[in-house]
């Protein structure tokens, strides 16, 4: 069998989001978030003989964390980038007036809630942009390309978002859009969700791993969901 790592990026700088998604230079994790992705190194490194491919998309957040993993574990594997793996772009989704409305924090999350379940059921369809329909589409052609690098005896490491991360698992699980919207608001920080490679196709072994954030710190300040 082959494994397939699913690691959520770490914290991420507010600026790192929307427009600053790629803008590497500005940093795409906070302090905390450089901390959760070395522990999550530590963790594969714990796990993993090897690693023969490592991806994350193309997102600042996203780049950052498998560069930092991958200092971690030591393992000679070259970093590579798929935008596939990018998280759905929440400037598509929400309008520029909603935003500036929106402010940040709970009130900025609950306008995000509503705007993409009218995503999800087409009420709200960017004129030009990324359907929702399109977005499981990619999430999906991802999946099966690290499916070709995961074969029998390998692993693969993939950073990338709650949304996309929990979007695959709600594919292979047969979840529904709803409930994949609920899903990926549970995903900690930095965790890990793994998959196996067999004959029968891809399937899910563990979902939002972090026991290795919690025994580092009881107290729960290295485990974040933004």
């Amino acid at each position: 069998m082959g494994v397939i790592y699913l690691v959520r990026h770490g914290q991420a700088r507010a600026q790192a989001y929307g427009a600053g998604a790629w803008a590497q230079a500005q940093g795409g994790l906070t302090e905390l978030g450089q901390a959760q992705a070395a522990a999550t190194g530590r963790a594969l490194a714990a796990r993993c003989d090897r690693i023969d491919a490592a991806i994350s998309g193309d997102l600042a957040r996203q780049r950052e964390t498998l560069t930092t993993v991958l200092d971690v574990v030591a393992h000679e594997v070259v970093a590579r980038t798929d935008p596939r793996w990018n998280e759905y772009d929440i400037n598509t989704i929400l309008s520029e007036h909603e935003q500036h409305v929106a402010g940040g924090g709970r009130e900025l999350q609950r306008s995000l809630d509503t705007a993409l379940s009218e995503w999800i059921t087409e009420v709200r369809a960017p004129s030009g942009r990324e359907s929702y329909g399109d977005y499981r589409r990619r999430c999906a052609e991802a999946l099966d390309t690290v499916r070709g690098l995961a074969g029998p005896g390998q692993t693969a490491v993939v950073v990338s978002s709650a949304g996309t991360i929990t979007q695959i698992v709600a594919q292979l699980w047969g979840v529904s859009g709803p409930r994949w919207q609920i899903m990926s608001r549970t995903m900690i920080n930095a965790s890990v969700t793994k998959l196996i490679v067999g004959r029968g196709g891809v399937s899910v072994v563990s979902v939002n791993e972090h026991a290795h954030l919690e025994s580092l710190d009881p107290d729960g300040s290295l485990m974040t969901f933004r």
